[in-house]
């Protein structure tokens, strides 16, 4: 299944037409057509947030069909807020962000090595 599949999964879920998400998250009516078509297959961070919150599924679903379309109730207030904060963060941040983690994994592995070499 693909995000084309599960978006529309999401949809019907929730008894919604694209014009619906469209008027809802304010994506253009094209835009939403392209992922629904398969034309598109990879959304901007801002509109994950939006179309996720929107429709009540989680990101993980979405885009990798990871657990289910009804996971959204069992997510943590962790998480929700977690995800509430990036939908405001503007896209070069969140990049600046998982760049500095990805950095900051290395090192710690880096760490890890030496320390189990004796080092």
């Amino acid at each position: 299944m693909n995000l084309s599949t599960r978006l529309r999964i999401a949809l019907e879920r929730k008894s919604l037409k694209s014009v619906d998400l469209a008027k809802a998250t304010g994506i253009g009516t094209g835009t939403i057509g392209d992922w629904l078509s398969g034309k598109s297959k990879t959304m901007v961070v801002e509109n994950a947030f939006k179309v996720c919150e929107f429709l009540d599924v989680t990101q993980e679903w979405l885009f990798f069909g990871k657990g289910s379309v009804d996971d959204i109730q069992n997510d943590t207030p962790k998480r929700k807020i977690a995800n509430q904060l990036l939908a405001q963060t503007p896209e070069y941040a969140i990049d600046d962000a998982v760049s500095r983690l990805s950095d900051l994994k290395k090192l710690i592995e880096t760490a890890q090595k030496s320390t189990a070499t004796g080092q």
